[in-house]
This record gives structure tokens, C-alpha cells and sequence, in this order.
């Protein structure tokens, strides 16, 4: 009688506790750039790599950037950051999803025409 009422003592615990932890949501795995704009102009997006082309004469050295980006990512360097595209320089901005693993890293070129 002793073993029954134990066993069912320790069955009632292990339903208890295994009912409490709920569902873990998965996170989400977005990080997309869907939005780049620099110096007044909104960049093109094609994969992974991002430009825009200036006029000849625009200085490109110290361009803030607004970056819109997949909900529950994070951009790093941040929207909102000054960044120097200067001398045809990569600026790269890495995006993580929301569960911290998934990750990608865009390439930001800018372009200064030869003609006027």
C-alpha cells in the first residue's frame, strides 16, 4: 500500500512539473536589409550587396545612414550611424535575428560618377 500511495505521490509531482514549463515560441530566423538610405538617397539592394552612385563632387565621407531592417533583428553598425564611403570603401552592417545565430553581412559601396 506504502509503494502505491509513494507512486502516486511522485506521479502527481512529475505532471505538475511538466505542465508548468508551457511552450517555448521558436524566435525568428529574418535578417534582411529592406531599407538603406545615405546622403539623401534610398541605395539599391541586390543580395547581399548594397550601392548607390553620386554625382561627381559629392563628398560621401561622412553619410548618415537610416537602415530598415527585418522585425525583432538588430543592425550592426546601427541605423541612425555615420559611416565614411569615401574612396569607393566597403562599409559592412551585419544583421542577427532575432535568436541571436542567424546572421547575415551586407556590403555598402558608394559610387562617384565620372561625369559632371
Amino acid at each position: 500500500m506504502k509503494k502505491l500511495i509513494v507512486f502516486g505521490i511522485l506521479a502527481f509531482v512529475f505532471v505538475g512539473f511538466s505542465s508548468c514549463g508551457g511552450k517555448e515560441t521558436e524566435k525568428s530566423k529574418a535578417c534582411e536589409i529592406t531599407l538603406f538610405r545615405a546622403g539623401g538617397v534610398d541605395w539599391n539592394i541586390d543580395g547581399l550587396n548594397i550601392s548607390a552612385t553620386f554625382a561627381k563632387g559629392t563628398i560621401v565621407s561622412a553619410l548618415l545612414v537610416t537602415i530598415e531592417h527585418s522585425e525583432l533583428s538588430t543592425v550592426t553598425p546601427a541605423s541612425g550611424s555615420m559611416a565614411d564611403f569615401s574612396g569607393d570603401k566597403a562599409v559592412t552592417y551585419t544583421v542577427t535575428a532575432e535568436d541571436g545565430i542567424t546572421k547575415k553581412v551586407y556590403t555598402a559601396r558608394a559610387t562617384i560618377s565620372t561625369t559632371p
